[in-house]
């Protein structure tokens, strides 16, 4: 459902590229430069100044810059070097912001307070270098505290080149206490949120998900996995062979292919197709992000499940002509092979969406129980607007979906067969990921029976822009027509908003897709056909409502973490300060 997806990309905007380290170091050792001769003189001219601004504020942002991946790396932490230089870059900027400012009020209140301003500056660096890197790096207080002391901690041992007054460190460690008592506050409101909701830590999922949007790692399936839960999910095979090998085969599991990018089941219509032989169709099925599976290991399970569905199938050589059935705003596109039947669901003109897993499963029933052996429910998911909401049990559109599949399947039992015939034609991906095309590209299947042509075509993307469907279906040749989606989510890595028509050029891809079909038709040829269901056991899924829960959850605590970090750190200063002027 979009408003989920839009949730979930929304976490993208916190996320940002890290300069290269190359531009980050040379630009601190500058301004540390500058500082030191505008503040750090001491009475002394510009070029002292220039070194001790060097000493006190560059080298160890350097050096702590250096030695953060190695060190968060030993206590169980992953950051970088760009990450690491950004930060000391930071951290840089706010010691000059302090030391200016000291420098000033030295003047002002004719009192040396340079030195003092200089050590609340590294305590303020130590709880800056702490809550960043237990947002990138590591959740523990205790693990993260070597690598986000280090700016401070060499900071004072520079100090010791120009002050041996033992009050100054005194101050340093009673400042550093404090700031590491805020952060551990500020850990604990941050947690508290999303491991009473889920039993799982915040800041993993936090920090997973810039592992995932920033350098590609899929640390996150790690924190979807303590939160899943165990489900069978059916798998229905519709195999068309000749020879003894199959030509097409469509593949609907009941599981939805996301939540983004590669992560859970982003990718699993193209890697359900390459696991199989032909031309394999993986349309949308019944099922929206409750269901999203929290590994892409959890893929070989439905894999395992077609395969086996494949290898039970009983074949026939005889099929119907293809009916339209409507019900209120849903429209079926029924098929019938022996003794099973493919229906394929549509909105379209209105929005169409994730249809949920029990309205998917009452719709299947019905139509067995009007006769059927196997039946497979495609969503088409080819209409969207940007409104759609997913269809629930006991909304309006639920039951007309139910009633559409019961009349389709009633209607298609009562018709007479003849011998089948199928053509198909496949393109890879025309369109990048950016653009709203997955790799498995076009395919299009033409099944011809009793002299009707009737086409499936399956674009591997997620949803259409609204009218898309209708212009395709209006320039193809056949006399029946449906337009569906994969549903696949490697394209929604930055937004929810990325459907099939939105960024392609739309007469390109129309043109593109009645070519293959006139392919498709050249093609035509007899097979043979079967349908079969097995079900891949416990296949670990998100759960009920969690995705909407966890999305919300986390932008919440991203909205108000920044104004908390904030008023948590000015309280442990103005404690730093009042500290500082009793021990003085």
């Amino acid at each position: 459902m979009i408003e989920i997806e839009e949730r979930t990309a929304e976490l993208t905007k916190y996320i940002f590229k890290a300069p290269k380290w190359s531009y980050s170091l040379p630009f601190l050792l500058i301004f540390s430069i500058i500082i030191g001769m505008g503040a750090l003189k001491f009475g002394h001219g510009w070029l002292w100044g220039a070194k001790a601004g060097l000493a006190l504020i560059g080298a160890p942002a350097v050096i702590s810059a250096v030695l953060t991946p190695p060190i968060a790396l030993k206590f169980g932490g992953v950051t970088t070097l760009n990450r690491s230089s950004l930060l000391a870059l930071a951290c840089t900027i706010v010691i000059g912001v302090f030391c200016g400012a000291s420098a000033l009020f030295s003047v002002l209140l004719n009192a040396s307070l340079t030195f003092d301003g200089y050590i609340m500056a590294l305590g303020v660096v130590f709880a800056m270098r702490m809550l960043v890197l237990l947002g990138i790096s590591n959740k523990s207080i205790w693990r993260t505290s070597p690598p986000a002391s280090l700016q401070t901690l060499f900071g004072g041992m520079f100090l010791l080149f120009y002050t041996h007054s033992e009050i100054y460190y005194v101050n340093l460690v009673i400042g550093c206490a404090i700031f590491t008592l805020a952060c551990y506050l500020f850990v604990r409101y941050i947690d508290a949120p999303v491991k009473k909701s889920f039993g799982v830590s915040g800041l993993d999922f936090i920090r997973s998900f810039i592992a995932l949007t920033a350098d590609g790692r899929s640390e996150m399936e790690d924190f979807f996995r303590k939160m899943g839960e165990a489900v069978d999910v059916p798998v229905t095979i519709l195999n068309f062979a000749t020879n003894g090998k199959s030509k097409a085969t469509f593949v609907t599991a009941m599981v939805h292919p996301g939540p983004m990018g590669e992560i859970g089941g982003g990718n699993l219509p193209v890697k359900i197709a390459n696991s199989l032989d032909g031309v394999v169709f993986v349309p949308h099925s019944t099922a929206y992000h409750d269901f999203n599976l929290v590994s892409a290991t959890e893929i070989q399970k439905i894999i395992s499940a077609a395969q086996s569905a494949l290898a039970g199938v009983r074949y026939a050589d005889k099929g119907t002509r293809s009916i339209r059935v409507k019900n209120g705003d849903v429209m079926i596109l029924g098929q019938r092979f022996d003794d099973s039947v493919l229906l394929t669901a549509t909105q379209s003109p209105l929005p169409t969406e994730d249809i949920e897993f029990a309205v998917g499963l009452a719709a299947i029933s019905e139509a067995r129980v009007k006769g059927v052996k196997h039946a497979a429910l495609v969503d088409a998911h080819n209409c969207a607007t940007g409104k759609s909401r997913i269809i629930t049990p006991g909304s309006r559109i639920s039951y007309e979906i139910i009633r559409a599949v019961s009349d389709a399947t009633e209607r298609l039992l009562a018709m007479p067969e003849g011998k089948i015939r199928i053509g198909v034609s496949k393109r890879d991906a025309m369109y990048s990921i950016e653009e709203g095309m997955g790799a498995l590209g076009i395919r299009v299947a033409v099944v011809e029976a009793l002299g009707q042509k009737t086409a499936y075509v399956l674009i591997d993307g997620n949803n259409m822009v609204a009218g898309l469907r209708e212009a395709i279906i209006s320039a193809l040749p056949t006399d029946e027509t449906e337009i569906m989606t994969t549903d696949t989510h490697v394209v929604n890595m930055a937004s929810g908003n990325n459907f099939v028509g939105m960024k392609m050029d739309r007469d390109e891809l129309i043109k593109t897709i009645k070519e293959m079909t006139d392919e498709a038709i050249a093609d035509l040829g007899p097979v043979q056909v079967g349908m079969n269901t097995e079900f891949a056991e416990d296949v670990i899924i998100f759960g009920s409502h969690r995705t909407a829960q966890l999305a919300s959850t986390v932008n919440a605590i991203m909205a108000m973490g920044g104004a908390l970090a904030i008023s948590i750190v000015i309280v442990a200063l103005v404690l730093a300060m009042l500290a500082f002027a009793m021990t003085s």
